[in-house]
């Protein structure tokens, strides 16, 4: 387990470079982190490192995006995978002006808001629609739909319960 929620860490340190000839344009850096929560003497929440995790454990990714360039960036979408051997924890994506979160259960290539719905065929042939559990959730996105501007920054976050 410890090793791959190093190998997700490490995957999803995410740096991207959208700029113009020249240097001229938006550029963003984005990355990554992860922090165990735990709970404090007083009852309070910590954010730990997560360098170990046991099943129960519960782990908060963190993304932050800045726009390093000299230019607006517009369209942005800040994507976090929930690791293999965890489960998105309801109700943990924070919002951000703009952008509530969306999910996605096929792996990313679509992506919904709650309650996320799938269809199914059931006994009788006929189709009929579900509602995802948060295990099935794969990843989490933010689309962005007002810019970022040059300098500023965005940062949205979510949890995840090793199994």
């Amino acid at each position: 387990m410890k090793r791959s929620l190093l190998a997700a860490v490490l995957v999803l340190v995410l740096t991207v470079c959208a700029s113009a000839a020249y240097g001229q344009g938006p550029e963003l850096f984005g990355e990554m982190s992860a922090r165990k929560i735990v709970m404090s003497e007083d009852n309070r929440e910590v954010a730990v490192p997560a360098d170990q995790v046991f099943p129960l454990d519960c782990v908060e990714y963190t993304l932050r995006y800045e726009n390093t360039g000299s230019a607006s960036a517009t369209g942005i979408n800040l994507i976090g995978p929930i690791p293999d051997g965890t489960v998105y924890l309801d109700k943990t994506a924070t919002g951000i002006d703009g952008a509530d979160p969306l999910f996605s259960i096929d792996g990313g290539k679509t992506y919904q808001e709650v309650p996320i719905t799938y269809t199914v065929v059931n006994e009788n042939g006929e189709e009929e629609a579900r509602e995802a559990t948060p295990d099935m959730i794969t990843h989490v996105q933010w689309h962005m739909e007002s810019d970022l501007d040059a300098g500023q920054d965005v940062v949205v976050s979510y949890r995840v319960q090793v199994k």
